[in-house]
């Protein structure tokens, strides 16, 4: 049981907390081999060899590799550690704030949480040319960032601040998947020179957008 006895409210266990730190541990050393040599390159035992335990006991706890991925793919996006519970507030409750101040902002937080999260991206970007449950995922998360971002454009034209005509969903879609192919094409720059570059596209991307938006 996870967090322990939730029906009680009683905290949990040593045995508890024990199964749950090696259930993470698990799971961090199965996202690390599947964003480094693919899901499909990755065994179990090479997961089992990674982590130090015995190949068995990761079945005590994912009945099959896949069961692994689906874990990832549920702690990662929808659960406790959720990926989009790191984008989703960018653009919440900012309908009334001015387009270069807010684009600004979720142009950083995004590139800054791809960063963060690389190994989760990776696998998930590469695994869903493959796998559906993968390829749901990927393009949920998408979607999802897109939906918000189109829902705040809407209210800036409402505004008067960008055109009238602008078309919202694509001017959305090519916001966010920018983003996206910027991260996938420099994710192996060095701290420093990723800083320095990502600062300099969201600079130019928000000049280059604004001035297509609001004619």
């Amino acid at each position: 049981m996870r967090g322990g006895d939730t029906s009680t409210g009683r905290p949990p266990t040593a045995r508890q907390l024990q199964a749950e730190a090696r259930r993470e541990q698990i799971l961090e050393t199965a996202l690390g081999l599947f964003a480094e040599r693919g899901f499909d390159g990755t065994s179990t035992r090479q997961i089992a060899k990674e982590a130090g335990i015995a190949e068995g006991l990761i079945f005590h706890y994912f009945p099959t590799k896949g069961s692994l991925l689906t874990a990832i793919l549920q702690d990662r996006l929808e659960g406790r550690r959720a990926f989009r519970t790191q984008l989703r507030p960018l653009l919440e409750d900012a309908g009334g704030k001015p387009a270069p101040e807010v684009l600004r902002g979720v142009a950083s937080g995004w590139l800054a949480t791809l960063r963060r999260d690389e190994e989760l991206v990776i696998v998930l970007f590469a695994t869903a040319q493959t796998n559906p449950e993968v390829r749901q995922a990927w393009q949920g998360l998408i979607r999802e960032g897109t939906e918000l971002l189109t829902g705040y454009l809407a209210a800036r034209v409402e505004a008067g601040e960008l055109r009238k005509d602008l078309p919202l969903e694509t001017a959305a879609t090519m916001f966010v998947s920018s983003l996206v192919i910027f991260f996938l094409a420099r994710r192996q720059l060095p701290d420093r020179e990723w800083r320095e570059q990502s600062e300099a596209y969201v600079r130019e991307l928000i000049s280059v957008w604004l001035d297509g938006g609001r004619r």
